[in-house]
């Protein structure tokens, strides 16, 4: 008898598959989270700003110096295991020379 129905095994490059993301903020402080390759970035960014007890509209956050749009996901951005988003916060005003 063989085991041709076994489906117990997910096809590569599933949308399920987990990865961790490093949020690093300015201290240099690095915040882990395991998400699915499919989590909108914005549920990451939520849950951030509530572990640090801020508003998340006071932060941006940053992949490889661009913003990253709250709604793309971490498939969308490429993102492999253990990348880094870096965290800063949203500077309001100002003049520009």
């Amino acid at each position: 008898m063989s085991d041709d129905n076994n489906n117990d095994a997910k096809p590569e490059g599933e949308g399920s598959e987990q990865l961790t993301i490093r949020v690093k903020d300015q201290s240099g402080e690095e915040t882990f989270f395991k998400v699915k390759k499919t989590t909108k970035m914005s549920k990451i960014f939520n849950a951030y700003a509530a572990r640090k007890g801020v508003d998340p509209t006071s932060l941006r956050f940053l992949l490889d110096g661009d913003n990253v749009d709250p709604n793309q996901t971490p498939k969308m951005l490429e993102l492999e295991d253990q990348d880094q988003i870096d965290c800063v916060l949203e500077q309001v005003g100002g003049r520009r020379l």
